[in-house]
């Protein structure tokens, strides 16, 4: 009988031990991330120090596990597939199909998140990008903010010493360069007509005002489309069907004075750049449209990718998860990651120690100071709009296509 009393009290003991220990171990959450900033993504090594920083100092509460995806391809075709079956990772970012995700219905509500002061962190507007049904279910993180890049030295040697402030003086400083023999504008019809596009973005927001895409009708569309057409006559000859290499070569070798790209180009002024021209390229927002809707120093600017979580019932991953991602949100944290890595972002960065190149800080420094932030054409539009933009670009220049024409042509597509 001693014998069964002793075994029985060992057994409640172990079961008592056993039940606390398993209670402590529970608390802990672990969140994971497949994580395409990895390997040698300019990224992946301040990301993951800040992972293990996040790790020692909530060890025993939460653990954040990196799931490594360096094949970017891969990892969108496998959370797409996630998505679609309902099993949503804890953490992973977003960098293309952005409409599929945030209007899937999957996404951990981040709403209530921002109510104690968190939105401060983001740049003006940042959170429309990410509100859906006037909630929030996600972050903008990483901006492709993309400026007016100009050659100072070309712009003086046609009598200039600052960027037009408006779009009456683009055209008189268009004039004074062509007079010089300095072609104005690097323009392009083909492939996907990108660095046209970013300055039909441009002017549509100067025209129509940063909620110009909420009326596909909205004449500022048309309006756009006659500027746009007109920048034309301050182009190169093979500007018509031209790609982005020809288009940024001539930026490159000096052959045209101004161009519109986003901060990736910057290694390409400082490798590819003839004449030293780096040294004398700056940046600015876009002129001002007289009678236009939209603000000095409004700024275009896409989202790159998104920070999301999984949405869960489970209270404890939720509060985990969002704990994480302001920590990933944190100014100083992100001022550190811009600096390492060259990439922008939707977060005021803080006071760094970390030395910035130069136009990479113009940018951080312009867009915090912008008035909005409003997404280019190929991110405000369908898919299937934005694909017809080059074929429909190309009959506007030649005048196979009225302005009035151009949008309907695109419009035809939604």
């Amino acid at each position: 009988m001693k014998v069964f009393k002793r075994t029985l009290v060992l057994l409640l003991c172990t079961l008592f031990v056993s039940s606390f220990f398993g209670t402590v171990a529970a608390q802990k959450v672990t969140l994971t991330w497949p994580c395409i900033w990895v390997g040698v993504d300019s990224k992946a090594e301040t990301i993951k120090k800040f992972v293990d920083e996040f790790n020692r100092e909530h060890a025993g509460e939460i653990e954040v596990i990196i799931e490594e995806n360096s094949d970017y391809q891969a990892y969108r075709d496998k959370l797409r597939t996630a998505i679609s079956v309902g099993r949503v990772p804890d953490i992973f970012t977003i960098d293309a199909d952005i409409p599929l995700y945030l209007e899937s219905g999957r996404l951990l509500d981040l709403t209530d998140a921002f109510k104690d002061g968190w939105e401060d962190n983001f740049v003006e507007g940042a959170l429309n990008n990410t509100t859906v049904n006037g909630r929030v279910v996600a972050i903008p993180y990483e901006m492709g903010p993309t400026p007016v890049m100009y050659n100072k030295r070309l712009l003086k040697a046609a009598g200039w010493d600052h960027f037009p402030a408006t779009f009456e003086e683009l055209w008189q400083c268009a004039e004074d360069l062509k007079a010089a023999g300095i072609t104005p504008f690097s323009q392009m019809t083909g492939e996907n007509a990108w660095t046209s596009m970013l300055w039909y973005s441009q002017i549509v927001v100067a025209i129509g005002g940063p909620d110009v895409y909420e009326d596909p009708n909205h004449p500022a569309f048309v309006e756009a489309a006659r500027v746009l057409k007109r920048m034309y006559d301050y182009t190169t000859i093979d500007a018509v069907g031209a790609g982005a290499a020809v288009s940024g070569g001539h930026f490159l070798a000096e052959r045209t004075a101004i161009f519109m790209n986003g901060p990736w180009y910057i290694g390409r002024l400082q490798r590819e750049g003839q004449n030293n021209m780096y040294d004398h390229v700056a940046i600015a927002p876009c002129p001002v449209y007289e009678g236009g809707a939209g603000s000095k120093g409004g700024y275009i600017g896409n989202p790159q990718a998104l920070l999301a979580a999984g949405a869960t019932d489970d209270e404890a991953k939720a509060a985990a998860a969002i704990k994480f991602l302001k920590y990933l949100t944190d100014p100083d944290r992100v001022a550190e990651l811009s600096a390492a890595s060259g990439a922008l972002f939707y977060v005021k960065s803080g006071e760094s120690e970390f030395e910035m190149e130069r136009l990479q800080a113009e940018m951080i420094e312009q867009v915090n100071q912008a008035p909005y932030i409003v997404g280019h054409f190929e991110y405000m539009s369908p898919a299937r709009v934005y694909n017809e933009f080059p074929m429909a670009l190309s009959g506007l220049v030649l005048g196979e296509l009225t302005p009035e024409e151009f949008v309907e042509q695109l419009n035809a597509k939604r």
